[in-house]
């Protein structure tokens, strides 16, 4: 009768094991140690597998130890995942996205026992968590990123296989932006149709639904990577989200923000971006939260310019025209006064010359005034208007805009050295001459 199996080693065995390289002497694992950086192992500890970096004679590795025993469909699902990139590189050299992993069955040994792990390759580069917070708000950086990832999820679609767990921390930016994927636990082929996965991702990237009853099929990843692509083009026009709502264990989003579509301040600040394509997003993404998960949009929508009426019906969003700007006023040109125009005097008509009455022999006879001289017309002076160049140049001068010309009637200036007006002596001399003739008339009677 066999006994029952020994249980599952914590993870400070595994930590002990792994220090003292209690690997297998042949295989991949043969002659490896952990690689260290100030004294300490790199590992990095997830919700369900410790992974630790290890030096071996052909390079860097990954081992990631499972916390719990694995489920058998585990061990099926590396098995698989080898053949699909055996037949990738055949078909085309460094197509391969997934990081390459195998399944080893006795990879470690603690207390007398070999513990299945998987060994993986050492992917060189940034987490996604790490890309975007060091690169928030250039734009053309995390426009070609985000590029990039719909060719990652266009090809994943392209072979009927689903990740999984899309987040920050498997997603891997190398050197040269080529995105490559870790942690292969959850994926999903048809091969592996009947043995769903145990995982059901990270909360932070995955629909409710998926949550609560662990739905997976080729569809799984159009929600989280929903979420990414979202995510990344917002970061690209508001560097501000990254203080504002990352913390540390997501992107931008949160569980709750799926919980309650359209309620929170993300969904607030994202309808309100001044990108386009991520307001198209944020109200896919707010329709895929109201809706089923197989009903989230695929990845080919990911490339729409603009959202049509009916897709943002369908997701509870009214699409509005643009109201355009009212014009602006063109700037206010300084028109050059008009020089004043001196009015023209009237000209007095010279008075003509009064002839002289007989003399009469008891009266002297008197002398005939003078004719007044007339007094000569005054010119008009017109002064010439001002050539095109000058009004031009006086438009363009600095703070012509500003000025602004008061519309004055011309006031009439004295003209210096015009002769005098003599109408006060017209005057006179006429009274003197009708004077004169009353005397004549008297002294003929």
């Amino acid at each position: 009768m066999t006994g029952s199996p020994p249980p599952w080693p914590d993870v400070a065995a595994f930590d002990t094991a792994v220090q003292r390289a209690a690997f297998p002497r042949h295989g991949r694992l043969a002659g490896a140690v952990v690689e260290r950086r100030g004294g300490l192992m790199r590992r990095m500890e997830g919700a369900n597998a410790i992974a630790y970096v290890l030096r071996a004679p052909d390079g860097a590795l990954v081992l990631r130890c499972f916390k719990e025993r694995p489920a058998p469909a585990l061990r099926l699902r590396y098995e698989a995942l080898e053949k699909w990139a055996a037949r990738a590189d055949a078909e085309a050299e460094g197509s391969w996205v997934p990081a390459d992993a195998e399944w080893v069955e006795e990879a470690v040994r603690i207390d007398g026992h070999w513990w299945p792990a998987v060994v993986m390759e050492h992917v060189v580069g940034d987490s996604l968590r790490a890309h975007l917070e060091a690169r928030a708000g250039r734009r053309e950086e995390l426009t070609l990123l985000a590029d990039r990832w719909r060719e990652v999820l266009a090809w994943l679609d392209g072979l009927g296989m689903a990740h999984g767990d899309l987040q920050h921390d498997n997603v891997r930016i190398e050197e040269g932006g080529r995105i490559r994927l870790i942690d292969l636990d959850a994926v999903w082929t048809s091969e592996l149709s009947a043995e769903a996965p145990r995982e059901h991702g990270h909360p932070h990237f995955q629909h409710p639904e998926r949550l609560r009853d662990g739905h997976g099929d080729r569809t799984a990843d159009r929600f989280s990577a929903l979420v990414i692509q979202a995510s990344i083009l917002a970061l690209a026009v508001d560097p501000g989200l990254w203080d504002d709502f990352h913390n540390e264990d997501n992107l931008l989003f949160t569980v709750e923000d799926f919980a309650l579509p359209m309620a929170t301040p993300l969904w607030f600040r994202l309808a309100a971006s001044r990108s386009v394509e991520v307001r198209r997003l944020t109200a896919l993404l707010d329709g895929a939260c109201r809706g089923p998960l197989s009903e989230v949009p695929p990845f080919r929508e990911l490339d729409a310019p603009e959202p049509t009426a009916a897709s943002a019906a369908s997701a509870g969003w009214t699409l509005t025209m643009p109201v355009p700007a009212p014009p602006v006023a063109p700037p206010l040109v300084p028109v050059p006064p008009a020089a004043p125009v001196p009015p023209t005097l009237p000209v007095v008509p010279s008075v003509p010359s009064v002839p002289s009455v007989p003399s009469v022999p008891s009266v002297p006879s008197v002398p005939s005034v003078p004719s007044v001289p007339s007094v000569p017309p005054v010119p008009t002076v017109v002064p010439a208007a001002a050539p095109p160049e000058a009004a031009d140049r006086a438009a363009s001068a600095p703070g012509a805009e500003d000025r602004t010309v008061p519309f004055m009637l011309p006031v009439p200036e004295t003209r210096r050295g015009a002769p005098p007006v003599r109408r006060p002596v017209l005057i006179g001399a006429g009274l003197a001459l009708l004077m004169l003739l009353a005397v004549l008339i008297g002294v003929v009677r």
